[in-house]
């Protein structure tokens, strides 16, 4: 299987919405739910699509035949620490019929080389923590943690 990887039209749209539920097929943590956090995505990549934002860009992947595989979309960002300009990986997806093909890596392969070429120092992306199987492959391709997130939730006041 060949995976070529292309950038995003307005025709892939229905695919992107198709893959938002992936990004909540793991154990959430128990003050989140599929779809709090499906909708957000949704928001979120609805926007990016229709008015991106300057220095983003979205990539499909896909098979000889044309058929959508996986898709990723990067920011540009500012690091907090040192000011400087580093490329973020907001959403990556694959198709479950491409799961366990190499298409996310080939993904974030697409990332790296972007990255360079707009001269950031540092590829990032955030994950859940109980997302083990995503976790995993980013370590194998060299990513590392840097900062974990605390969260406690706490009841609302009610009157």
């Amino acid at each position: 299987m060949t995976i070529r990887i292309r950038p995003f039209t307005s025709s892939d749209t229905n695919f992107i919405e198709s893959l938002i539920p992936r990004f909540s097929e793991f154990d959430l943590p128990a003050w989140r739910t599929r779809n709090e956090i499906d909708n957000a995505n949704f928001a979120s990549l609805k926007k990016a699509m229709t008015s991106p934002e300057p220095g983003s860009a979205i990539f499909i992947a896909e098979d000889e035949t044309g058929k959508r595989a996986g898709f990723l979309h990067l920011q540009i960002q500012t690091d907090y620490f040192n000011g400087s300009k580093v490329a973020y990986i907001s959403d990556i997806a694959v198709d479950s019929a491409f799961e366990g093909q190499g298409v996310g890596q080939i993904l974030l392969d697409k990332a790296e080389d972007w990255a360079r070429e707009q001269s950031c120092s540092l590829l990032t992306l955030y994950v859940f923590s109980n997302n083990l199987r995503a976790r995993k492959i980013y370590e194998k391709l060299g990513f590392a943690e840097e900062v974990t997130k605390y969260v406690k939730p706490l009841p609302l006041n009610q009157p």
